[in-house]
């Protein structure tokens, strides 16, 4: 059963997709700011292009329940987190060389990010939203 609060459902892809998108944003703004979690010297290692990645990443999951698409976000992002995680196991530099810095932590971050976000976009129904436009 869902958990609710005053009647609202806490337990979608909607409502997830929103905590995601805040969590990203959050994440990125925290890597401009010297930090000893998330900076260029911190325990998860990011640059400027990573910071901008986490913040494009968290608006457009903020929107897509706009757009009727939260789910399919999610597990887009999910399926990128995947790729991310492999290739990080695979080889630190081959990240690195594409702009992104990261480091052993980042790899086990983006690991559990690619399973929540999978799960959640996989698992979670979708709101269900009722439109006029075809009556």
């Amino acid at each position: 059963m869902a958990t609710t609060l005053a009647g609202r459902t806490w337990s979608n892809a909607d409502t997830l997709a929103k905590i995601f998108g805040v969590i990203f944003i959050v994440a990125g703004i925290l890597g401009f700011i010297p930090n000893p979690l998330i900076s260029y010297r911190g325990l998860f290692e990011v640059n400027t292009f990573h910071n901008i990645i986490h913040i494009v990443s968290g608006g457009i999951l903020l929107a897509s329940p706009y757009y009727n698409a939260p789910a399919i976000t999610l597990r887009v992002f999910g399926v990128i987190y995947a790729i991310v995680t492999i290739l990080g196991f695979i080889s630190v530099d081959s990240l690195n060389s594409m702009g992104m810095m990261t480091n052993n932590a980042d790899n086990w971050l983006h690991l559990i990010l690619a399973i929540a976000l999978l799960w959640a976009g996989f698992a979670m129904p979708a709101e269900e939203r009722v439109t006029t436009a075809h009556m």
